[in-house]
């Protein structure tokens, strides 16, 4: 009975490693592109010889891998290694083949070429790499088509063919921008891996061979447990084999493409002269064609400051023309005066790309300063003509000097040209009316430089005070009358203050004059009432008696 139980249990083993097996056939490294030339070991307890791998690998879109890729010196595939060979220990045909090259001192190298390319049509050109990988016997490993102006493609290629294969990826590319290669040596992984792979084909076969000696079912099961931890690492080790050996094998190729943009006419402007510290505008004219909605400008004034970069445009009057928003830049120094201004512009649309670019020289100089004497402040009299002078500099580098008069009473400024060699302007003006502030004269000074305008300016205070009339023996007519009509003045105001006071205070008045009037009547009425009583005072009356008596006696 003990016999039966032991041998169904070792069956049912036998049926789960089996399983395990099957269950272990996914390569450990998925996701970089890799078609499945051949299958895992089944199971440990599979005696039965392999498949053959099929000599050329049927391309399977996936996933690109991390690890760089490029030449090999590798068989595509490797082949699936039976039960039978782990049991006895034997090498698969690759890993011999490796194990000889090694030897015979060749490497194992895994390349990756990166490129930037500018294409006439991003989706054309993707569909183009996809196919020349085909024709190579490679296959197309990712491709990203979210983008009219950008793409992506990633393709893997026989390693005996990569620098065919790149030569023909630049031909289909109207400009090639960047080209990179990377080189990886795998070798020293590659012997290890093959080192430790003898190793646990050993321990198997020992275990096996424990397995086979096993007398109890805990024994078998605990035994059992081994090796299914060394059947894994066993596959782990075959998927890292493999895939080294594909890597090799065939080379990755990794596209970047872009929309080849359309030349733009850009018209950054005429060469300008700056001062130092002036604030200079730049702003650039452009025709961009039809399908280009979105811009970006960007300025570089020569200087070594940063760059600005601006997408603000607008029409202008010109039918298609646009107009930048204006830039503002200052130069602190002329010492690397002239300096290059450039312009770069780019455009994106549904009709595509386009860029253009321009540029300008900008001079910096230090400008002539201009040093301005108008006068003092004086005193004048209204309605008499004065003359004004005042004084300029003439520093050189400056050319047609103007002068302005202005006199702070609105009337017209008085301008003039002065002669080669005069540094005085002069000019007369009559105040027809006096106030107590005083008025502002200013003179203004203005030239030309190879830096544009320059201006000076210089200002004092003008009082004027009123003009005196007819006098005669110290006495003035118009003095007397200024003072009578000042007292007449005075005397109005002191009249209307008091008539105001006693409009105000009416009520008042009303009031107090009917009490003062109702006393008056009250004491009358009483007084009458009293006669008429025969003299007998009224006792309610405060001291009617004595006014009563004295009545009488007056009488008397």
């Amino acid at each position: 009975m003990k016999t039966l139980i032991l041998l169904a249990t070792l069956a049912f083993l036998t049926a789960a490693l089996v399983a395990c097996g099957a269950a272990a056939e996914e390569s450990p490294y998925p996701g970089d592109g890799f078609p499945e030339s051949a299958s895992a070991p089944q199971s440990i307890m599979d005696m039965e010889a392999p498949e053959a791998a099929p000599a050329q690998p049927t391309p399977a879109p996936a996933v690109a891998s991390e690890v760089s890729m490029v030449p090999a010196a590798m068989p595509a595939s490797a082949p699936a290694v039976a039960a039978s060979d782990q049991l006895l220990g034997d090498l698969p045909p690759s890993l011999e083949e490796a194990q000889s090259r090694v030897a015979a001192q060749e490497r194992i190298i895994v390349r990756t070429v990166h490129m930037s390319l500018i294409a006439a049509d991003v989706s054309q050109a993707i569909d183009r790499v996809t196919q020349l990988a085909q024709e190579l016997g490679g296959w197309m490993v990712t491709t990203d088509r979210g983008s009219r102006h950008h793409g992506f493609v990633s393709i893997r290629v026989p390693a005996q063919r990569l620098d065919e294969a790149v030569k023909r990826v630049r031909g289909l590319a109207t400009e090639v921008v960047s080209e990179s290669s990377t080189s990886q040596d795998v070798t020293d992984e590659y012997v290890d891996s093959q080192s430790h792979l003898k190793t646990l084909r050993a321990t198997e076969e020992s275990i096996l061979q424990l397995l086979q000696k096993a007398v109890t079912v805990e024994e078998a099961l605990e035994v059992q447990r081994d090796l299914v931890e060394i059947q894994a690492e066993i596959e782990t080790i075959l998927g890292r084999i493999k895939f080294l050996e594909q890597t090799s094998a065939f080379s990755k190729i990794n596209v970047e493409l872009s929309l080849a943009p359309v030349e733009m006419t850009v018209d950054a402007g005429q060469d300008r002269t700056f001062s130092v510290g002036q604030a200079a505008r730049f702003r650039a004219h452009f025709v961009p064609p039809e399908g280009i909605e979105d811009f970006l400008f960007t300025w570089d004034f020569g200087d070594g400051t940063e760059r600005v970069t601006g997408a603000g445009t607008a029409p202008t009057t010109e039918p298609g023309q646009r107009v930048t928003a204006t830039v503002n830049h200052v130069y602190h120094d002329d010492l690397d005066s002239p300096y290059i201004v450039q312009l770069e512009i780019n455009g994106s649309g549904p009709g595509g790309l386009v860029e253009g670019s321009d540029t300008l020289i900008a001079t910096v100089t230090e400008v002539p300063s201009l040093s301005v004497f108008a006068g003092e402040g004086r005193m004048v009299e209204e309605g008499q003509e004065e003359e004004y002078t005042g004084s300029f500099t003439r520093p050189e580098g400056l050319w047609d000097l103007q002068y302005r008069w202005t006199f702070g009473d609105g009337s017209a400024p008085v301008t003039g040209v002065p002669e080669e060699g005069v540094t005085k302007a002069t000019a007369s003006h009559t105040y027809l009316d006096h106030r107590p502030e005083p008025y502002v004269v200013t003179l203004t000074v203005e030239a030309q430089s190879d830096a544009g305008p320059v201006e000076g300016s210089s200002s004092f205070p003008v009082r004027v005070r009123e003009a005196r009339g007819l006098i005669i023996a110290g006495w003035s007519a118009g003095d007397t009358a200024r003072t009578a009509v000042r007292a007449l003045s005075g005397v109005i105001q002191a009249v209307g203050t008091l008539i105001i006071w006693a409009a105000i205070f009416i009520p008042v008045w009303l009031v107090l004059g009917a009490a003062i009037y109702g006393v008056i009547r009250l004491r009358r009425h009483w007084r009458q009432r009293n006669r008429s009583l025969g003299g007998r005072p009224d006792p309610t009356e405060p001291h009617a008696a004595g006014a009563d008596a004295e009545t009488t006696g007056a009488q008397e």
